[in-house]
């Protein structure tokens, strides 16, 4: 998934990191910092929760990009399950019991109806696979524009630090 900035600004920022590699980099992480806080607690926010073991297990972080030009912000996890809660799944027979923990917790149902009820739920899946729940797309979605021109402030910035800088 990406954000799309300006081509002018991506010259700027060229010229900042030849210029002044420090200040490019530190404006860069501060504004990355504060993009991958965010959208990490959108993405933490959309995601479907029974336990909480998934929505726990997203985290930002911050990185530098090979040779020193720039710095990179992801948001995501290592849980494998999270591919298809965000994209959905196609028809297959889930399992049984996790589907009866779900009834019983969210539905409130006893034992046995639980189990009655994932028994159906279970072959409505069968049939017709899983909605993606895309909380990882969605968050993104809902705030591209606001990371691109967060990213174009922060190129500023740093245009205004150099050139503070040279006087």
């Amino acid at each position: 998934m990406k954000v799309s900035v300006e081509v002018g600004t991506l010259e700027q920022l060229r010229g900042a990191f030849a210029a002044a590699p420090e200040i490019a980099h530190d404006e860069l992480s501060r504004f990355m910092a504060a993009a991958t806080a965010h959208l990490q607690g959108e993405v933490q926010q959309r995601t479907p929760t029974h336990h909480g073991t998934l929505r726990g297990s997203i985290i930002g972080r911050v990185q530098p990009l090979a040779g020193g030009l720039g710095v990179e912000g992801v948001v995501g996890t290592s849980l494998a399950y999270a591919i298809p809660v965000e994209l959905g799944t196609k028809p297959h027979m889930p399992p049984i019991e996790p589907l009866v923990d779900w009834a019983r917790s969210k539905l409130g149902l006893s034992q046995k109806e639980a189990r009655s009820a994932a028994w159906g739920i279970a072959g409505k899946i069968a049939r017709r696979g899983t909605q993606g729940a895309r909380m990882f797309g969605d968050s993104l979605d809902a705030n591209r524009a606001q990371l691109a021109a967060g990213f174009e402030r922060a190129v500023r910035r740093i245009l205004t630090r150099i050139a503070g800088r040279a006087q």
